[in-house]
């Protein structure tokens, strides 16, 4: 009898840290970051903190930080207009995420997971993986689809990922037709503007949709890209590239329309110019609700030739 009594004690104990162990792999996830660390991060946060700019991907699949570095670009004492009012009014604003941030301010929002970018502040990781498990994210701030694809993956919410890649899929195929017919194959630029130099863009952001989603030519002559997808250059070099129509992200400083080079562009003589500030770029560019926005804007202008 004892030994039948030790054995069913036995059993009862194995079933209780069975019970205990299936519960902390539904709560849990172990992950490796891109330094080869493993680290063990909650399935469902109740406390994130996104250092990434990615909150709008986070927004998308249900999560919901406390605090954010997803700050408008020209006044980052705002969140980013895209989600500003899709968040509490308790929500911490940790200024824009290409900028240091505060130590304090973090771990005074008591974190139970941090979400690190892959461009910025990547050497205050070690600090942050002291208050909280801290995710590095593999992906550049313009690598959006695959942002949204790792964090829902992460948190096992593939099905409202691929509800929304539908719904955007199927927006900017809307768009592509109608454009497609409309600008009868003239070609395109993308060109930013600081006071002493121009960036030119190829294949990220607001040229990724133009060339790539929606199929509009290139224009001959553009430089080949750096890694995030654009190349600086002097205004003279744009004697060798003349669009029949641009994009232009223009900074207050803009002094172009002063120089005979761009005068003499097709697109400036036609006046088949469409502009963004330079603010709005990286407000819209680089995140997922923000290029479901920019692609409304930047196809109805196209379409009716605003200017």
């Amino acid at each position: 009898m004892l030994t039948l009594a030790a054995c069913g004690t036995t059993q009862t104990t194995n079933e209780v840290a069975s019970s205990s162990e299936a519960t902390t792999q539904a709560t849990t996830k172990m992950i490796t970051n891109p330094n080869g660390e493993e680290i063990t991060i909650p399935l469902n946060p109740e406390r994130i903190v996104d250092l990434s700019g990615s909150t709008e991907e986070l927004l998308i699949i249900g999560k919901t930080p406390v605090a954010t570095m997803s700050a408008d670009y020209g006044n980052p004492e705002e969140i980013t207009p895209t989600i500003k009012d899709q968040l509490s009014a308790d929500t911490v604003n940790l200024g824009w995420y290409g900028f240091p941030f505060s130590i304090e301010a973090i771990a005074g929002a008591n974190p139970d997971l941090i979400i690190l970018g892959k461009d910025f502040n990547m050497d205050q990781y070690e600090t942050l993986s002291k208050i909280a498990p801290t995710i590095a994210l593999p992906y550049s701030y313009y690598d959006w689809r695959e942002r949204l694809t790792f964090l829902a993956d992460t948190f096992g919410e593939e099905s409202k990922k691929d509800e929304y890649l539908a719904k955007y899929d199927a927006k900017s195929a809307e768009w592509k037709q109608k454009l497609q017919t409309a600008v009868h194959g003239e070609s395109f630029a993308v060109i930013e503007t600081y006071p002493n130099n121009l960036v030119i863009y190829s294949n990220k952001g607001a040229a990724e949709m133009l060339y790539g989603e929606w199929g509009l030519k290139r224009t001959e002559g553009i430089p080949d890209p750096e890694g995030w997808g654009g190349k600086q250059i002097a205004l003279e070099a744009l004697a060798t590239v003349n669009p029949d129509r641009l994009l232009l992200m223009e900074n207050s400083e803009n002094k172009m329309v002063d120089s005979k080079v761009w005068n003499n562009m097709n697109a400036v003589k036609n006046e088949k110019i469409y502009k963004i500030s330079n603010v709005d770029n990286y407000n819209y560019s680089y995140t997922a609700m923000g290029r479901m926005e920019l692609m409304d804007r930047l196809g109805t202008m196209i379409l009716e030739g605003q200017k």
